[in-house]
Formats: structure tokens, sequence, C-alpha cells
């Protein structure tokens, strides 16, 4: 049908983007409904993968932290679970390890702090010509507006401050 054609030149959606899309254009509710439940079947439509993508893609690209990227799936339609899940893949890693290590006690694996550092360092490394206390505050700012709570903020600036004393 012409619906299906939608998709060939559309970029994902989740099931209530693409629901919220269709009524708006004024399609028959019925029709759309029929749509996403066979999208979802043929795994054309998947809120889950998209959750997963979405986190990636914002986490490497962006340096979002979790609570922002949970707060733009929600806006989405991705359910609690979905987005608790993909956050999970993203920043715990795929192999579960059960580490003791303070990364991990954060909700981080070595290699996503790793990442965060790198990002955190350029912002720090930025302000080499403001007092320290100043370079703190602009640190959390960022961190803060990214979406990171304040245990992983406290590990983030404790590492910038050892790594760079002056």
């Amino acid at each position: 049908s012409s619906l299906n054609a939608i998709f060939i030149f559309c970029r994902a959606f989740t099931a209530v983007e693409l629901r919220k899309k269709l009524l708006g254009k004024r399609f028959d509710p019925d029709i759309v409904e029929t749509l996403i439940t066979d999208l979802q079947n043929r795994g054309l439509i998947n809120d889950s993968l998209y959750a997963e993508a979405f986190s990636r893609s914002r986490w490497s690209s962006s340096t979002w932290g979790p609570r922002r990227i949970k707060q733009a799936l929600f806006k989405k339609g991705i359910s609690e679970s979905d987005a608790e899940n993909a956050l999970k893949l993203v920043f715990e890693g795929r192999d579960g390890d059960s580490n003791d290590d303070q990364e991990s006690q954060l909700g981080f694996s070595k290699l996503s702090m790793d990442h965060l550092l790198i990002q955190a360092s350029k912002q720090w490394l930025r302000g080499r010509d403001v007092p320290k206390e100043t370079r703190k505050s602009r640190i959390v700012r960022w961190l803060q507006y990214r979406g990171f709570n304040w245990g992983v903020i406290g590990s983030v600036l404790k590492k910038l401050e050892s790594q760079y004393p002056s």
C-alpha cells in the first residue's frame, strides 16, 4: 500500500512517533494501528533496537549522559524498560561483568568512562587561562547539562585534577 512506501524514504521511528505522524496526516486510525502492528511483526519497528541505537549515537557523538538520553527516549515514546536496557548496554557494556571497581559502581564500563574522560579533558584544557575553580565549575555545568549524576561528576573532576594538577 501507499503507507508502506512511506518507509522507503523516512528515518527510523518509534511506534509512538509513527502513530502521531500518520494520525497527523489524517490517516484512518484503524489503518494506522494495522500498519504499525504489521511493521512491528516484520521487525521494521523495534523500539528496543531504536532505543539502543539512539543511545549509542547520542553518547558517541554528543557525549550525552544517561539522564539526558533517557529523557529524550521518553519524549519519543520509548518505555521505561526499553530505555533502561538500552542505557545498560551503552554505558555498562554487553559483558555484564560484575567488577567492583569505581566505574562499574557508577554504572559505567571502563571503556565508557575512558570516553567521557577524553571529552571532559578537552573541555578542561580549553580553560587553561582561567582559575582552577572556574574550570571546575565549567566542567560541572558541562557534565550536568549532558545528564551525568553527581557520582560521575565527582569522579571525573577527581581524575582531571590528578591528571592536570596545575
